[in-house]
């Protein structure tokens, strides 16, 4: 089979030799429906760039940052697989582009920032996606200020827009505590992530507004926060169980949270559906497998991961903001029946 050209992309698509050329340097000039019609005919034909030349005529690397934030507190949680798919579906959404994808492991230890400023200063990528998004995040000022394409996981209070993907947080605290307050419950905890985190103000704020709406006073003492891990729920479960008005339902962050809450339940004898209702949050959908296994928010971890990549590739293209942003309302997976609150857990 003879090597795919230039010549023979333009005869395939109909366009012109120098259409053709320079829908495959990406240049700005050619519209972007023809880049990817070009790119799509070169790709069926086996066309091989050269990726080192092109860089050098483009200044650009071709890579893709993604900054994977690992802790000391979580080595012995399941963060690694949630990252591990989250990769997966930004590495799907890429594939077939010219783009490769660059990790940067950072510890609680390093300083993201200095990270970030090696990455855009030397040239180590022409993008970057991220997750975490703090409050005043000096990540997406410093990335604004440079000009530099990103888009993060999770929404910021940043006053200039930037390109994301989140679940609504805030619908989903919202939803979920409405739902408890309807089955008489009064008494609703909240196990949150660390307060300067963008998405647990977030849901506070949503679990606070279903509150205020039913009337229900808002109580701190049944606020418990900490790293989404499960030694944090199973702590918080622990202390909000030995308050003297302890909760009748419970509301976890996340899949990890839920399970440390579950365990401390069982090893303290509660009984979850009957003496509490857990609640949990979850993409991965382990949460299936947990004994009981507790009603949940989902979001699908595959569509979340494969929206950064498509808005990744996207904001290289020069996309506005506005248009490469998504917010994604979760799903509740009933896998627990209601459980009404007793008399009893009807007072606050």
């Amino acid at each position: 089979m003879a090597r795919a050209t230039i010549k023979s992309i333009a005869k395939k698509t109909g366009y012109s030799v120098g259409t053709v050329s320079n829908a495959l340097r990406d240049a700005p000039s050619v519209k972007q429906e023809t880049r990817e019609e070009v790119q799509k005919a070169a790709a069926a034909l086996g066309y091989r760039v050269n990726l080192d030349g092109l860089k050098l005529r483009t200044n650009k690397s071709y890579r893709i940052a993604v900054l994977v934030t690992v802790s000391e507190e979580s080595a012995e949680e399941w963060e690694g697989v949630e990252f591990t798919r989250i990769l997966a579906g930004i590495s799907g959404a890429v594939q077939g582009s010219r783009y490769q994808l660059s990790v940067f492991s950072i510890s609680e230890s390093d300083t993201e920032l200095e990270t970030l400023r090696s990455i855009v200063q030397e040239g180590l990528a022409d993008g970057v996606i991220f997750s975490g998004t703090r409050v005043n995040d000096p990540r997406i000022a410093y990335l604004q200020a440079e000009g530099f394409p990103f888009v993060t996981y999770g929404m910021s209070d940043s006053t200039r827009s930037h390109a994301y993907v989140d679940l609504d947080s805030q619908a989903a605290a919202f939803d979920a505590t409405a739902r408890l307050i309807r089955l008489g419950h009064r008494r609703i905890a909240l196990i949150n992530p660390p307060d300067d985190l963008i998405y647990a103000q977030q849901r506070l704020k949503g679990y606070a507004d279903a509150l205020s709406e039913a009337g229900v006073g808002f109580n701190p003492t049944l606020i418990e926060t900490g790293p989404t891990t499960a030694e944090t729920g199973q702590v918080a479960f622990s202390a909000l169980m030995k308050l003297p008005n302890p909760p009748s339902a419970i509301i976890c962050a996340n899949e990890a949270m839920t399970l440390g809450a579950l365990s401390a339940a069982a090893e303290t004898g509660v009984r979850v559906g009957q003496d509490v209702v857990v609640i949990s949050n979850d993409d991965l959908k382990l949460s299936q497998y947990f004994v009981p296994p507790p009603s949940t928010y989902y979001l699908p971890i595959g569509e979340t991961s494969r929206l950064l990549g498509e808005f990744m590739l996207k904001a290289l293209d020069g996309a506005d903001p506005p248009e490469i942003q998504k917010k994604i309302k979760p799903k509740l997976i009933e896998r627990q029946p209601d459980t009404p609150a007793s008399q009893d857990a009807q007072v606050t």
